[in-house]
């Protein structure tokens, strides 16, 4: 009987002991984790040390106009009956958007800010963002004005107004 009542106790007792073991294993862990925890929040947040201000996500802004275009050059281009200008342009996509087409007026400067030309403007190859496409374009001299101010310019700036981008979203 003594046995009995002591292999019992003996029973009892481990299994006791082994629930305390427990526990304190899983306090254990219950705190690492609630540490990790905390270290992920504070990663996310943007917290490099305790007690910093998480740092405030600036959203975006699309720009107004989100096709910029760049005058490279011009070159005088003779055939057997007309003389012409051959113009060389740059046209860069400043959004995050990718875009289908674009259209627009085309609007040509001299140094003094004088217009030298204007005319509609359409695109409709697809331009990621923040890609460039460079294009080319004519002008004739049967065009007499245009043709001899463009001849006359030292220096052209061009720009894209009235822009109106078709995007894939």
């Amino acid at each position: 009987m003594r046995l009995l009542l002591l292999s019992a106790l003996l029973i009892f007792s481990g299994a006791a002991f082994a629930q305390v073991k427990t526990e304190k294993r899983l306090t254990g862990l219950e705190k690492r984790m609630t540490k990790v925890e905390k270290r992920l929040t504070d990663i996310e947040v943007g917290a490099a040390r305790p007690g910093a201000r998480p740092a405030a996500a600036a959203p975006r802004k699309e720009p107004e106009n989100p096709i910029a275009v760049s005058f490279m050059g011009k070159k005088q281009v003779t055939g057997q009956t007309r003389l012409g200008m051959k113009l060389y342009l740059e046209f860069e996509n400043l959004s995050s958007r990718s875009f289908f087409a674009f259209n627009g007026t085309l609007v040509f400067r001299n140094e003094a800010g004088a217009l030298i030309w204007s005319r509609p403007y359409a695109h409709s190859e697809p331009l990621g963002a923040g890609q460039k496409v460079d294009v080319s374009m004519g002008i004739l001299s049967t065009q007499a004005k245009e043709y001899l101010r463009f001849v006359k310019a030292r220096s052209v700036t061009v720009s894209l107004e009235k822009q109106q981008a078709y995007a894939a979203d």
